[in-house]
């Protein structure tokens, strides 16, 4: 692993539209927060989560695919840098 220390951090619904707001509509934020609204329209217990400079949206993760999640997210950003 390396030395960067990304976590999966919930963001609460009110953070989520507040960062949306703030970044505007066509901003990560903004369609993160229609993909919860969707998913959570079709009665699905979702919920947002920051891994870096990402934004997923799923059912709270077991400790296995949070540590997936984690890794795809480190891979990703070593990828972008």
């Amino acid at each position: 692993m390396r030395g960067m220390a990304i976590e999966a951090e919930r963001v609460s619904d009110e953070e989520l539209e507040l960062a949306a707001k703030q970044a505007g509509p066509n901003s990560p934020e903004a369609q993160a927060l229609t993909r919860l609204r969707r998913q959570r329209s079709k009665d699905r217990q979702v919920h947002a989560f920051r891994l870096g400079s990402y934004i997923m949206i799923g059912p709270i993760p077991d400790a296995r695919t949070e540590l997936a999640m984690i890794e795809l997210a480190e891979e990703e950003e070593a990828e972008a840098e």
